[in-house]
């Protein structure tokens, strides 16, 4: 029955997708196909373009090349570093581990309560993607290597681009000149949200407050935290602690600081007083730890009339799109850093191996191993609580 209330939920999304699906089977022989669910579709649109930047501000993008690969392996690092902590945290059940989700627009996240937004979703990974490969292509034109062909793809349902360099060309560069084209992408991911966060720190969230007052923080429990145990729900708006009213997220933090670990604390919502028993914060034992997830705070317009009403509505578009814009650039920047066999980080990983270990068949060896040490991470982020939570509801019906 849930299975088909879901379906119900996101009725619009399925046939969303389902018609992506069908229009790519229709124009299959358009189409490369690999693997049978991997379809490209290739054009020469915007090749120009990234030519023309690429001569117009050569020096620039060459330097932003260069930074590219300081951030690209720090970046990987420090991917590397979440996956595995986060992989290992969750396989031994320790507090306040969380698993992975994917994000597809019109569909919910797993764990967060949240739905990413279908038709903003999709206009947020367009301008993603676009930023991304774009800059790839700008990158490997500053270096005079030839850009054969852009293009869309389609894993499935999901949209995604490519940039088609010049391969044998690039493959004779040096390799910080491949480094460079490899963690192009990234970057202009990571620039894009260094950008939207003074979007929204300096223009968007002054004019919001201009326009709002807080009711609350709303939040979520973690499963089987504190909160969660005190029998808060998803989406709950948390007004008071301990008698102390709460309006912002500044709040929460002030109170929180003189609640320690193992003491009992109340949370009221505009409906209801929890009782919560804290636990120790897993990254510093001497403060306390309710379990939750911070998903924003509960906003009423100061005064209600048309304008107010409408600068409401448009600004509130704003804000979501801009943090999703920040949300996803990060995490798709930091992702393609992540070494598995086809993305940036991977390529950038396969030339720095072969450059220190000079025997090609135990460079490529080492380098399939961290590969696959990379992707188990991941997988098991993405799928251990689905099998977890799986096994509890198949044994809460026997």
């Amino acid at each position: 029955m849930s299975f088909v209330l879901a379906i119900l939920k996101y009725k619009i999304a399925i046939i969303f997708y389902s018609l992506i699906l069908l229009i790519v089977y229709l124009n299959r022989k358009k189409f490369d196909v690999h693997g049978k669910f991997v379809y490209l579709y290739r054009t020469k649109i915007g090749v120009n373009f990234m030519d023309r930047v690429a001569k117009k501000a050569e020096r620039l993008v060459k330097f932003l090349g260069h930074l590219g690969v300081i951030v690209g392996f720090a970046g990987m690092i420090f991917i590397l570093l979440i996956i595995l902590f986060g992989a290992y945290k969750l396989i031994l059940k320790e507090p306040g581990a969380a698993g992975a989700s994917p994000v597809v627009p019109g569909l919910p996240i797993a764990g967060t309560g949240l739905v990413f937004p279908l038709i903003t979703g999709w206009i947020v990974i367009f301008i993603i993607i676009l930023v991304h490969e774009f800059s790839h292509g700008i990158v490997a034109s500053a270096y005079k290597i030839k850009l054969k062909n852009s293009g869309i793809a389609f894993f499935g349902p999901i949209l995604g681009a490519f940039v088609e360099p010049d391969e044998k060309k690039l493959a004779k560069q040096k390799d910080w000149v491949q480094h460079s084209i490899f963690a192009a992408g990234p970057l202009a991911n990571f620039l894009t949200v260094f950008v939207v966060f003074l979007a929204l720190l300096f223009v968007v969230i002054p004019i919001v407050n201009s326009l709002y007052d807080s009711e609350g923080i709303i939040i979520n429990p973690q499963p089987g935290l504190p909160a969660d145990k005190a029998g808060i729900t998803n989406n709950t708006l948390i007004i008071g602690i301990n008698d102390k009213p709460i309006f912002t997220t500044e709040d929460l933090q002030r109170v929180m600081e003189n609640v320690k670990p193992n003491q009992w604390i109340e949370l009221k919502s505009n409906f209801t007083t929890y009782t919560v028993i804290t636990i120790e914060n897993p990254d510093d034992p001497s403060k306390a730890y309710l379990g939750v997830s911070i998903l924003g705070e509960k906003l009423k317009l100061k005064r209600d009339n048309a304008l107010n009403n409408i600068l409401s509505y448009v600004f509130k578009w704003i804000g979501q799109f801009l943090w999703w814009l920040y949300f996803l650039s990060l995490n798709i920047g930091l992702i393609n850093l992540l070494p598995i066999f086809i993305t940036d980080g991977a390529r950038m990983l396969k030339v720095f191996f072969n450059r220190m270990i000079p025997n090609n068949e135990k460079s490529t060896s080492i380098w399939l191993f961290a590969n696959w040490i990379s992707l188990l991470s991941l997988l098991i982020l993405l799928l251990l609580p689905f099998f977890r939570w799986l096994g509890s509801n198949l044994i809460g019906t026997l």
